[in-house]
């Protein structure tokens, strides 16, 4: 007969384990990938130029310090115990 294992708890969301300033920090790198986006499409709507290499600099650059910013807030993940 195999060993029953108990099966954790589930986990809270990882937001609600944040502290309010690294909240408050996830959150603006957030809103970093938004205006990314955001900056993106309306350059391209407004002069309908959508292949331009200075726009996509703008949009590399605010998109890729948003994720790796809301990356490097995240609080690291449960350790799982280690198994024999």
């Amino acid at each position: 007969m195999a060993a029953e294992t108990e099966t954790p708890p589930p986990p809270r969301s990882r937001l609600q384990e944040m502290s309010t300033a690294r909240k408050a920090s996830f959150w603006g790198f957030a809103s970093l990938v938004v205006l990314a986006v955001t900056f993106y499409v309306w350059w391209g709507v407004t002069f309908n130029v959508w292949i331009d290499n200075g726009v996509y600099a703008v949009f590399i650059t605010l998109f890729l310090f948003g994720l790796a910013g809301m990356w490097l807030v995240m609080p690291n993940p449960p350790s799982s115990p280690a198994t024999p």
